[in-house]
């Protein structure tokens, strides 16, 4: 159980600026929507999946 509560405790901490991020654009009426997998963009906060082959993807986007 403490393991849990750490984990979740580091996720936050480590993805602060893309819960901000949600949750100001869901304030302005965004919503998830898949999208195809691609490549990351840099320099936009994002939780991606991480490849065996060391490519970081992303599978979903906020869109109005």
């Amino acid at each position: 159980m403490v393991f849990v509560v750490v984990t979740m405790i580091a996720f936050f901490a480590d993805n602060a600026e893309f819960i901000k991020t949600v949750e100001q654009q869901q304030a302005e009426g965004y919503s998830w929507q898949s999208i195809d997998c691609r490549q990351v963009t840099e320099g936009l906060p994002a939780l991606t999946i991480d490849t065996p082959t060391g490519k970081n993807l992303v599978c979903h986007k906020l869109q109005k």
